[in-house]
């Protein structure tokens, strides 16, 4: 008999006003996992991936008891009850601290469904904010399942490529027009 296989699902909080990061990156993925009858660990965060993926898995539909969401105790104070209420499993861990509740992630899962922005991504998406050689959770996700140190510099390409995302779709291009149609 096969182990049971656990897939971490992470990636970034803001996945655009109509989340079209989740829908090109992930569903996919979580569609192999679902078709494979694989269970699903998620983080708690209300937006982003992590509330995606949620929206996602149960809307399929898929048992909830098929998706577990780690919490730290601050965040089951927070979040606890709704999730709760969903039906889904729920893992208070140790420690206060995200990198806590992550590497708990880890442990529980036996593979990840992630992707991290290249640079010119994250650039274009967070502006002025962004900055240069910034470790995301998700860089940190797939690097502690790797054992590799987390200043180790990993290309983002690299992280990708091992995750299965070859050649990333090119990011839609603005059409621009030279002239309007008047009463369109």
């Amino acid at each position: 008999m096969e182990d049971r296989q656990i897939a971490f699902i992470s990636g970034p909080i803001d996945t655009g006003p109509d989340g079209s990061y989740f829908h090109t990156h992930y569903v996919t993925k979580i569609n192999d996992a679902i078709q494979r009858d694989h269970d699903f660990v998620i983080g708690p965060l209300p937006s982003g991936v992590d509330a995606e993926a949620l929206a996602y898995l149960l809307a399929y539909p898929i048992s909830p008891e098929r998706i577990t969401i780690f919490v730290t105790q601050a965040e089951d104070g927070m979040w606890g009850g709704q999730f709760r209420s969903m039906g889904v499993n729920l893992e208070v861990v140790e420690g206060q601290m995200t990198r806590d509740r992550d590497a708990a992630l880890t442990r529980a899962s036996t593979y990840d469904i992630l992707r991290v922005r290249t640079k010119d991504e994250a650039r274009a998406f967070y502006g002025r904010m962004w900055r240069e050689a910034h470790i995301t959770n998700t860089e940190r996700n797939w690097k502690r399942r790797r054992g590799i140190a987390e200043n180790e510099i990993v290309e983002e390409l690299e992280v990708n490529r091992s995750m299965g995302c070859f050649s990333d779709p090119p990011a839609p291009v603005k059409e621009k027009r030279l002239f309007s149609t008047i009463g369109a």
